[in-house]
């Protein structure tokens, strides 16, 4: 493991998590399903959430990536082990 070496530098997310954006999205799919099936348009039904929202559009948990540019100081200090 010697010459192993991280690959980008990355830290952890501090944004929100995805709860209210799950919430919404499932609103809008039974909104839409509800509104299909009252007016008999069942070829559109939608099959899964995420072909109404978009799941990069929910909020997230995960890593936070930043623009890197290896010439300068901080990349240098980030890509430290």
């Amino acid at each position: 493991m010697g010459k192993s070496k991280k690959r980008l530098p990355g830290g952890p997310y501090v944004g929100h998590s995805q709860k209210r954006g799950k919430q919404n999205s499932h609103r809008r799919f039974r909104r839409r399903e509800h509104i299909l099936i009252q007016s008999g348009f069942y070829d559109f039904m939608p099959y899964c959430q995420y072909e109404i929202t978009n799941q990069w559009d929910l909020g997230g948990d995960g890593k936070g990536f930043w623009g890197y540019h290896p010439d300068e100081e901080w990349f240098a200090k980030a890509m430290r082990k």
